[in-house]
């Protein structure tokens, strides 16, 4: 068996980093710039804790029948070495035998394939605290994972007998996120299914697992109150760190549920991160992470009908999932070979070969239309990481949508700058506005990582527009990930006809502007806005400037008047997920209630 204890790990974890670290200052290459806009440092919010609080009802363990399915081998894929992480995924498991629904379960021979597949890829499990310095800056190896566990339920043999045994047998690490409730644990050993303080002690000194919060009351921060969410995390932050004698790091929002409030309260009470679940469509967590205070995590769950494929990945394998996670460079998911020969592909020859150095670049033409930009986009998607794939992008030429009025108003050309982070199909009926919290760069360079995430246009603080995917196709920049309360219940672009989620991403223009929104106005060197209303609870936020508000005015009536847009159809990221971009300096139709103040940006009079 390959145990390692805590006190190699961090022995390997630094021979490791100091290896990477010195290949990266030679490497040729550097990573696109992470967002330098954090929320680290959140005001402090002072709240009254209750006189007394009196836990939610008895959590009882669930008796779940053993599933009948046949097991399907997960491929092994084999990537080329890499160096450093600039997004790592969470996992969130709970415990091998955990079924939600009939399309969301794990069994233990599912939960055994995982592990296994982890280890044969080499994949690194992180400690909290290694998490909690990723978020804040601190590089780690490039195929990271955390192992997360959510224990709300007593179930102590499934770990002793499945969980425990697994992390050994694969030298693996686990973050336990745990409900300090008597329900699920106790000062005495051997009481039934709740576990034992004595075990997770010894288990955290073996170097089996961080043992992090999941609260007192596993209650929804959502509609909780800001007095009993101040003393539902503080106190059990308390309670582990005496039990088991370690710092708490990590909170996980019972039900995967926060808001803006909870994240200044965990920020508050001295946590260096927070788990949520859908907080982002882009499930991954990166490097120097702009919201430490809502972690993405992703889902390993499938069914009896579905498996190897997970229900929540969008037709991914597990394997598929990691792979598409973490963004490794140089590697690519192998493709059976009839597969690719009924793909098409481009027509341009230099798609799969480097330039010749010294050479000029050619000026490809343009594609034209929705299907032959998928088309060069599936080939683009099965290149590696590299030289390669960048070259391919630039071959990857279309021209704009905006109309000919639309881009002789404008202070200078529309750039080019095509993402295949894209489904097929978009029927705009609306426009969603969105802020990047970073450099214009890092919009750009994330947008040409295989993920979720992309939009169909950006604005750069100087006026420069960006057309990055056609507006016939669907662009990642604002989505339900397939659960309709994930988003607003307010949103009218998340429901079909039939009432049914209808993603707002297939329905919509997605537009960023260059901008950090809230900033530490000290730190902060540029046009600042101050909001007297604190929307959001944050006074400060990066001002957009006059050439900015002058192009998005150009872009907004450009593509209302082609695509028959209303104004009531012109948004805000906020109105359809738990956000805040693109906060409140930006005024599309109201007067700014701050300094400096400025007249609405659109006149809703005009047709």
């Amino acid at each position: 068996m390959r145990v390692i204890h805590r006190s190699t790990r961090q022995m390997m974890m630094a021979v490791v980093m100091l290896a990477l670290l010195t290949a990266c200052t030679s490497a040729s290459e550097t990573p696109a710039p992470a967002p330098t806009q954090t929320e680290a440092s959140l005001p402090p919010v002072t709240q009254t804790a209750p006189a007394s609080a009196t836990l939610a009802p008895t959590l009882t363990a669930t008796s779940l029948p053993s599933p009948t399915f046949t097991l399907t081998p997960l491929p092994s894929l084999t990537p080329t070495p890499v160096t450093l992480a600039e997004r790592i995924p969470i996992i969130e498991y709970h415990n091998p035998t955990f079924v939600l629904s009939d399309e969301v379960m794990m069994t233990p021979e599912w939960f055994g394939d995982q592990l296994r597949w982890l280890s044969e890829n080499g994949f690194y499990t992180l400690s909290s605290a290694e998490l909690a310095a990723f978020v804040q800056g601190q590089p780690v190896p490039q195929k990271s994972v955390v192992l997360s566990f959510d224990i709300g339920l007593p179930m102590h043999s499934e770990y002793t007998e499945i969980v425990i045994p697994a992390l050994r047998q694969y030298g693996m690490h686990a973050v336990i996120f745990l409900l300090v409730s008597e329900n699920v644990i106790v000062d005495t050993c051997g009481q039934g299914e709740t576990f034992c303080w004595e075990d997770l002690r010894g288990w955290a000194e073996e170097g089996l697992i961080s043992v992090e919060s999941h609260g007192m009351w596993h209650v929804d921060y959502a509609v909780m109150s800001a007095e009993n969410q101040r003393w539902d995390a503080g106190q059990s932050k308390a309670i582990i760190e005496e039990k088991i004698g370690q710092p708490v790091d990590g909170f996980a929002y019972p039900f995967d549920s926060y808001t803006p409030e909870a994240q200044r309260i965990v920020a508050s009470l001295g946590y260096r991160y927070a788990a949520a679940g859908f907080s982002r469509p882009d499930r991954s967590v990166y490097l120097a992470d702009p919201s430490p205070y809502a972690l993405p995590r992703v889902y390993p769950y499938s069914s009896l009908s579905l498996y190897p494929v997970l229900s929540s990945t969008s037709g991914l394998t597990f394997p598929e999932m990691m792979w598409s996670q973490v963004a490794l460079v140089g590697w690519q998911t192998p493709t059976p070979a009839a597969t690719l020969t009924t793909q098409p592909t481009l027509t341009l020859t230099p798609v799969v070969s480097t330039p010749t150095p010294g050479a000029a670049t050619p000026t490809p033409a343009p594609v034209e239309g929705a299907e032959a930009f998928m088309a060069a986009c599936q080939t683009i998607n099965r290149l590696a990481e590299g030289d390669e794939r960048n070259y391919a992008f630039t071959l990857l030429n279309f021209n704009t949508d905006l109309s000919a009025e639309a881009q002789a108003a404008l202070a200078g050309p529309v750039q080019i700058w095509p993402s295949c982070n894209v489904q097929a199909g978009n029927q705009p009926r609306a426009i969603v506005l969105h802020a990047t919290r970073g450099p214009l760069s890092g919009a750009l360079n994330t947008f040409r990582i295989p993920s979720y995430t992309s939009a169909h246009y950006v604005i750069d603080r100087d006026g420069t527009v960006y057309q990055v995917v056609p507006e016939t196709i669907s662009a990642f920049h604002a989505s339900c990930t397939g659960y309709r309360g994930n988003c607003q219940a307010s949103c009218t672009i998340c429901d079909g006809p039939d009432g049914r989620l209808w993603e707002p991403y297939e329905q919509s223009i997605g537009i960023e502007l260059v901008n950090q929104c809230q900033i530490h106005v000290d730190e902060f060197d540029g046009p600042v806005y101050e909001d007297f209303l604190l929307s959001f609870g944050w006074r400060y936020w990066e001002d957009y400037t006059e050439s900015q508000i002058a192009a998005l005015r150009v872009l907004v009536n450009d593509l209302r008047a082609r695509w028959d847009i209303p104004w009531e159809m012109v948004m805000g990221h906020y109105q359809i997920n738990d956000k805040s971009d693109p906060g409140p300096a930006l005024n599309l139709f109201w007067t700014r209630p701050g300094n400096p103040p400025r007249e609405p940006i659109f006149d809703t009079s005009q047709p």
